[in-house]
């Protein structure tokens, strides 16, 4: 009889050490690791605020400097939001629409895109509106080859048009790192230098 109980209590345990094990690995989800390259990060560019006044366009243009014919660099294109914000931060609103002045692109190699702001666009305020310029670069991600040179191809440039003349009145061009801030900063040349 003992022995009859030690094998009953014994196929209790394994039955219970089976369905514990079965319902502890049911509920595990495949996980996947990330791949060998990181996630692409997208680059904000932000410009200083710029005074508008009646008679003038604000102008931001990108432009993608990978040419047709680069080799080991990114394939693109690199989606590209331009919007513009108020010097609160507020997104520019079109006054006539109510909709937020914007523009997305798929900018390829060697293309520019462009976005204005005429200043009747906005809605009756100050003589002068100060608005600035903000562009998200989506980067594509390298395809195939995994040791692709990271390299900003987005540069951006502003520029302030006199409406009656079409001249340029301010412009401003930037070099990615100028206008994303160079981290980290080199060091300042040596007084015998």
């Amino acid at each position: 009889m003992r022995i009859k109980n030690t094998f009953t209590v014994a196929a209790i345990a394994v039955a219970i050490a089976v369905i514990v094990t079965i319902a502890v690995f049911r509920n595990f989800q495949t996980v996947r690791a990330q791949d060998q390259l990181p996630p692409p990060v997208n680059d904000r560019i932000s410009f200083g605020s710029v005074g508008l006044t009646a008679g003038q366009t604000l102008r931001v243009s990108v432009t993608n400097t990978i040419m047709p014919g680069d080799v080991g660099l990114p394939p693109g294109p690199s989606r590209v939001n331009m919007t513009f914000r108020y010097s609160n931060g507020n997104l520019v609103r079109d006054s006539r629409s109510g909709e937020i002045v914007r523009r997305t692109v798929e900018l390829s190699r060697g293309d520019t895109a462009v976005l204005d702001l005429d200043y009747d666009q906005l809605p009756p305020g100050p003589s002068r509106a100060q608005v600035r310029p903000v562009i998200v670069v989506h980067h594509a991600p390298p395809v195939g080859d995994t040791n692709a040179i990271p390299y900003d191809s987005a540069v951006p440039s502003v520029e302030v048009i006199n409406d009656s003349n079409g001249r340029t009145q301010f412009a401003m061009f930037s070099h990615p790192a100028v206008a994303r801030g160079f981290n980290p900063q080199p060091d300042p040349p040596s007084p015998g230098e």
